[in-house]
């Protein structure tokens, strides 16, 4: 069974999608789907109230469940990306000594996060603390980044 919800932040709009097992995919979108489907699942639910805190300027700390589909390095990676504390950011370079790999694998694993916000991508930053891509653009990164006050 799927669940989809799309969640309305105060920088556009989330489509959260779960299955049976949790979250599997957290992204923005430039319209709202038609359909809310299952929106009172409780992986979305716990999702929404986790999402209703991080706006609202707290640290989450209750996360919903996951459900991951990726290789084993993409797990790697994504889970070296959820020990990123709240309102900190490590460089790709940073990352990639951490799991013994080099930045552009490390990037490519990044860029493939199906979880946005929950999996913390928003807080990785290129050479020299460089702002650097993110697949809900750039300036929702640097809003994302200020929320969790930290100045680039």
């Amino acid at each position: 069974m799927i669940a989809r919800f799309n969640y309305f932040s105060p920088l556009g709009i989330i489509k959260i999608q779960a299955d049976a097992i949790g979250i599997t995919e957290v992204k923005f979108v430039d319209q709202s789907e038609r359909d809310n489907l299952n929106p009172n699942y409780p992986a979305i639910k716990d999702a929404v109230r986790w999402l209703d805190d991080y706006f609202l300027g707290n640290v989450p700390l209750t996360y919903p469940q996951f459900h991951l589909n990726g290789t084993d390095f993409q797990q790697r990676v994504w889970q070296q990306l959820r020990q990123i504390p709240y309102g900190t950011t490590v460089t790709y370079g940073q990352l990639a000594q951490r799991l013994n790999s080099s930045p552009r694998a490390v990037g490519n694993a990044v860029g493939k996060n199906p979880i946005l916000l929950f999996i913390p991508c928003h807080r990785i930053l290129g050479q020299n603390g460089k702002l650097t891509g993110y697949s809900g653009g750039l300036e929702r990164k640097k809003k994302l980044l200020a929320i969790e006050n930290i100045k680039l």
